[in-house]
């Protein structure tokens, strides 16, 4: 694999990109299929999932991330922890979406962007930053390949940081406001 610009990478680089890309790719996949539908009136699916099952609750008032309790014809109930006291009544009328949470693949679909970023920024200063540069950055005692692996790690790092707590693969709607 040779990329513009850069030496050919030794094996293992190879393979971190590719598996990177990979688990990127398997990451973004699954939203990409459960995008549904306009739902019609759905609100009676709700009272199909499992006590615990953690939603985010966009209404009109307030936007929680909670764990699910109960649904009736009027209101949804769920709380702030799982099987915590503390609940939040979000009223029918209010509710615009309730979606399935995804932090788990989220934060593996970070992990592999950030890797593949970071594996991608690295390789590049490891070109730019050479014995022959005046930058005030000398890392001529490194070689090429292992800036490359400290990009690769930093960028892990920061894109399962990024990617699980914001939920960016959110899950399938499971319940649309009629009209919207």
């Amino acid at each position: 694999m040779r990329l513009p610009g850069f030496p050919i990478l030794p094996n293992y680089l190879r393979l971190v990109i590719v598996l990177s890309t990979a688990i990127a790719a398997i990451g973004v996949a699954p939203t990409v299929r459960a995008q549904a539908p306009a739902l019609a009136d759905s609100w009676h699916q709700l009272s199909a999932l499992q006590p615990g099952t953690r939603l985010h609750v966009s209404s009109d008032n307030k936007s929680r991330t909670c764990f699910f309790t109960s649904v009736n014809d009027a209101t949804l109930i769920c709380s702030r922890r799982h099987g915590a006291s503390t609940s939040y009544i979000f009223a029918r009328s209010e509710v615009r979406t309730v979606k399935l949470t995804r932090y788990t693949l989220s934060t593996v679909a970070g992990l592999g962007i950030g890797a593949g970023a970071g594996l991608g920024i690295g390789a590049a200063v490891g070109q730019a930053v050479s014995p022959k540069t005046s930058s005030s950055f000398d890392f001529s005692g490194l070689g090429r390949e292992v800036i490359t692996g400290i990009g690769g790690a930093i960028g892990l790092i920061a894109g399962g940081a990024i990617g699980g707590p914001t939920d960016f693969l959110r899950g399938p709607t499971i319940y649309r406001r009629p009209g919207r």
